[in-house]
């Protein structure tokens, strides 16, 4: 896959062919597109996993999956210029401030910014986006410091590197679970049909060593 530059990344924001044209809005400024990136921003939604006790999360057991999306977690809509203050060893979701649309023959990764992860700030812990998504990213947001991080709505903290798909195959669409968010998304097991096969790994039954 071929990576593109500031020049590719701008043809195809100005494509006027739908299949072949990126969108990311809103771009405040042109200034976020790098040599070789877009810079994305921190949006207002924040999912913010509670602190309840927990046995253990166990992705192959359904119910326990269920109960925990349930109950874990709070969701929060921030007010521009309001302070959320990231905590040492911290986690939360956040949805982006951009919306996209990648064409069919796109992938695009998630990368930290440099400056933030001298912070220790980790952004992005799932960073692939497959060619077709449509809609707001949920970054997972980690700070490693020893002191708390203040992070705003609207500040530029990840940045997009994209790869053009090379081949003669047939290209497809998107597919995932996650369809057209437009704010943080919590974790979805059990929602697409290949999860069922998690039961298996995770048989219940004991073994013997």
């Amino acid at each position: 896959m071929a990576v593109l530059n500031n020049s590719d990344i701008k043809k195809r924001i100005e494509e006027t062919n739908y299949t072949k044209k990126l969108i990311i809005t809103p771009l405040l400024s042109e200034g976020q597109i790098g040599t070789a990136s877009v810079d994305i921003r921190l949006g207002s939604s924040i999912i913010i996993p509670k602190k309840v006790y927990l046995e253990k999360q166990d992705v192959t057991d359904e119910e326990m999956v269920l109960q925990v999306e349930k109950r874990r977690y709070d969701k929060v809509k921030l007010q521009y210029h309001s302070q959320f203050m990231l905590h040492p060893n911290q986690l939360i979701l956040s949805g982006t401030f951009e919306y996209i649309c990648l064409p069919d023959d796109l992938f695009s990764t998630v990368m930290s910014r440099s400056s933030w992860g001298r912070l220790g700030l980790v952004v992005a812990t799932a960073s692939a986006i497959q060619p077709g998504y449509k809609g707001c990213l949920t970054l997972e947001l980690v700070n490693v410091s020893e002191s708390p991080i203040a992070l705003y709505p609207g500040l530029s903290i990840g940045q997009l590197v994209f790869h053009e798909v090379i081949g003669k195959g047939a290209l497809s669409s998107y597919e995932g679970r996650y369809d057209c968010p437009t704010e943080a998304e919590l974790p979805k097991f059990f929602h697409s049909q290949e999860d069922y096969e998690l039961t298996f790994w995770g048989s219940k039954k004991p073994s013997r060593i």
